[in-house]
């Protein structure tokens, strides 16, 4: 009983960032605080540190088989390389704990009997709480205030100059429209957060007014690389090869820029892109073996930044999932990534019931992950892919049972 209030708490909690933030001297960067650097105990964390404990049989096995198979002598070998490079820096070694608890989460979950029913009542009232909430901001073009401040919602208006907007021509409506939050850091981040939750509801839910209302506010939230994702994954429905492709297309369209002229809705899209993506590339080509350590994307690029065009908004990872990877990992790191996670997708890619929801979850990833870096930054994002990725690997178990 204890087990599944608290898998409900953590699967309830997923889309919510109420927390308590580590301040350390290492998250001052030229004098600027930069929250996204801060270790950050989460209430999610909580309830997942407890879920592990309960699980903790299952936990000590998997780490035992785990930690004497090369994959897992592998990835001990990554994280030591990579503190190393970082000069073992408590940023990193927090960010290395954050992601090895995301690991452990998905063992839980993976070997929890009945999961796909267990997690649709929290999911649902978790997901029609950010459903509703983005709604309601995007109507009234301002936060609620009051308990969601307690489940993330940031102070938002249209008159802050740091929150997101759209401008537009259309009659009789406000220009700019301030883009809806819900219980997200960015209007991008609950695009992405939404676009898995149509692969998780494919494979539990499938009801077709919840993905209306999903859809809606995917819209709503005016994330071009989102929205585009959503088209060609869920209603073209184009072959992953197309998708990578697309993606590598996306990764490069940055640098269009500087070659032709772009409309005034795309080139302001690009201009933070275009601006982090040449420097992260010379950071790769000084850095390219073992890269400057995982979060030491911000530190080292302060350190090649003109003194004059250092800011807050600078401050920030490059627009790109792959090359902030590849900058703080390496190509070493990221070549140990894929070799210590190949065998466990492949096995899922393998069987014919689970490709498809493998394949959508990926090119979402390619597709969003190509303009932006939520994936590899924020919590939200990668606890939503924690859950897929969980729930199509126990979809796959419960079908080798089946049939045998």
């Amino acid at each position: 009983m204890l087990k599944r209030l608290t898998l409900f708490l953590v699967i309830f909690s997923l889309p919510f960032q109420l927390g308590y933030h580590l301040w350390l001297p290492e998250t001052y960067v030229k004098s600027f605080k930069i929250d996204y650097l801060a270790p950050t105990l989460y209430l999610t964390d909580i309830f997942i540190l407890l879920f592990l404990v309960l699980n903790y049989r299952l936990i000590i096995s998997t780490i035992r088989n785990f930690i004497i198979s090369f994959p897992g002598r592998l990835l001990i070998v990554l994280i030591i390389l990579n503190l190393w490079t970082a000069s073992f820096s408590l940023i990193t070694v927090f960010a290395w704990l954050k992601l090895l608890e995301y690991l452990l989460l998905f063992i839980a979950l993976k070997g929890t009997k009945d999961l796909k029913r267990m997690v649709v009542r929290p999911f649902s009232i978790s997901l029609g709480i950010v459903i509703l909430l983005a709604l309601t901001q995007f109507l009234s073009q301002s936060s609620l205030g009051g308990i969601f401040y307690y489940l993330g919602e940031r102070e938002i208006t249209p008159l802050l100059s740091n929150v997101a907007k759209i401008n537009h021509t259309i009659p009789f409506l406000p220009s700019p429209i301030m883009r809806p939050y819900s219980t997200f850091s960015h209007p991008n981040s609950l695009a992405g957060y939404l676009l898995v939750s149509f692969v998780i509801l494919s494979l539990t839910i499938k009801k077709k007014s919840t993905k209306f209302l999903l859809a809606l506010v995917l819209m709503l939230t005016f994330s071009k690389a989102a929205i585009l994702s959503f088209v060609i994954i869920q209603v073209v429905k184009v072959s992953f090869a197309r998708s990578l492709i697309i993606s590598i297309l996306l990764s490069l369209a940055p640098l269009a820029k500087d070659i032709i002229a772009l409309p005034a809705w795309l080139a302001q899209s690009f201009t933070a892109r275009h601006y982090l993506l040449l420097p992260s590339l010379n950071m790769i080509s000084d850095r390219w073996i073992m890269g400057v350590g995982l979060r030491r994307f911000i530190p080292a690029f302060s350190e090649i930044l003109p003194a004059n065009q250092i800011s807050y908004t600078t401050l920030q990872p490059v627009h790109n999932t792959f090359l902030l990877m590849l900058t703080e990992l390496g190509a070493l790191g990221v070549i140990m990534v894929v070799l210590v996670f190949r065998t466990p997708i492949a096995n899922l890619i393998k069987r014919k019931e689970t490709r498809s929801y493998l394949l959508d979850l990926a090119g979402i990833i390619l597709m969003t992950g190509s303009l932006d870096h939520y994936w590899w930054t924020l919590p939200q994002n990668q606890l939503i892919i924690v859950l897929a990725f969980a729930l199509i690997a126990r979809h796959r178990n419960e079908l080798s049972r089946n049939h045998h």
